[in-house]
């Protein structure tokens, strides 16, 4: 305990997303510069031990997650995730942590084997005492979220929606403050294969529509525990593009498109506007969280198969960061990180 009256170093104060990275990859930077010169030092010319060796293509692993995560727009992630910064700290934290690992572990390596000084001398000192107060500021960052009761919703920063980006309703969605409604398809407006899956596997084709424009897609359900878009398994397929998608991931994915109002007496009736299929309907997630602008053909698209080939050319390789997969729900050959989750993309 502090004697009394002996002053405190002050609490570290939040860091932002983006700095964090940075420092953080400049700290990957150092500790493979420590590393090889320890290597140098003790071992060369000798073979280098296997438990010593392994480090290098860890912490390589770790510094391409950390310049993945550095690819994202944190400011424009903000519209479209709920909590991005405290999400994006849990991220780095973990990778904070496994640098703290490898740096105990690396000297007590050499300690152990080459210089039992090594203890005293401590290397790494410097390194492990900033990744800490790293650690100390990206907890404080997680936390912010949970303790501000007043905190907006990305739908909230968008402000009223607006021709050409992503509609309130699709981030909504997104962020699992679903409000679209459901409707049933008529016969006479099933598509050829849609009449021809019923036939095939029964069920019913239903409309998901948008609370917040005159979007809608359909999609089909086969038994009650499949029976919102959800949950629904059917999927569709982009073989070109080696990639696998869901009507929800349309969903989520949606621009705005505007609703006219008419007024007939004292009732107000709300009609949507003719949405041909030149009409740019989709923009791309990806795009979107690293700051590109929508633009029609490039980013933003009118029909699923296009905003499904962009996808598998542009991001199937290289995957896009850890984050971004978890939270828009994408598998990796029909793999999750958690299991209980349904994917909405899937890279074949």
């Amino acid at each position: 305990m502090a004697a009394l009256g002996e002053m405190q170093p002050p609490p570290p104060p939040p860091i932002q997303i983006r700095q964090a990275v940075d420092e953080v990859i400049n700290l990957i930077v150092q500790i493979r510069h420590k590393l090889t010169t320890m290597i140098n030092w003790y071992i060369y010319p000798e073979i280098v031990p296997s438990e010593i060796k392994a480090y290098e293509p860890r912490l390589i692993i770790l510094q391409e997650r950390l310049r993945a995560l550095g690819t994202i727009s944190y400011e424009e992630l903000a519209n479209l995730v709920d909590g991005s910064d405290g999400l994006a700290s849990q991220y780095l934290l973990q990778i904070v942590e496994q640098l703290l690992t490898s740096v105990i572990a690396i000297e007590k390596i050499f300690a152990n084997h080459y210089d039992p000084e090594l203890h005293m001398k401590r290397p790494m000192n410097t390194i492990w005492y900033t990744l800490d107060y790293r650690g100390q500021q990206l907890r404080l960052v997680a936390g912010q979220p949970m303790i501000n009761p007043r905190r907006l919703f990305p739908e909230d920063y968008r402000g009223v929606n607006v021709l050409g980006n992503f509609c309130r309703g699709a981030v909504q969605i997104l962020n699992n403050r679903d409000r679209g409604k459901i409707s049933f398809i008529e016969k006479k407006d099933l598509k050829e294969e849609n009449s021809r899956k019923l036939r095939d596997f029964g069920g019913a084709f239903l409309y998901w529509e948008c609370a917040d424009c005159a979007y809608k897609v359909r999609y089909h359900v086969s038994n009650s525990m499949t029976s919102n878009i959800h949950t629904t398994d059917e999927f569709r397929e982009q073989e070109s593009a080696a990639i696998q998608y869901r009507s929800s991931f349309l969903a989520r994915s949606h621009l705005y498109l505007p609703l006219a109002s008419t007024t007939l007496g004292s009732l107000g009736k709300r009609e949507s506007l003719t949405i041909s299929s030149s009409t740019t309907k989709y923009g791309c997630l990806f795009c979107a969280s690293k700051g590109k602008e929508l633009k029609r053909g490039s980013t933003a698209f009118a029909r699923p198969e296009d905003l499904a080939e962009h996808i598998g050319t542009y991001h199937r390789k290289p995957l896009p960061p850890s984050i971004l997969l978890h939270k828009y729900l994408v598998a990796i050959a029909g793999k999750m990180v958690n299991d209980r989750l349904r994917w909405d993309l899937n890279f074949l």
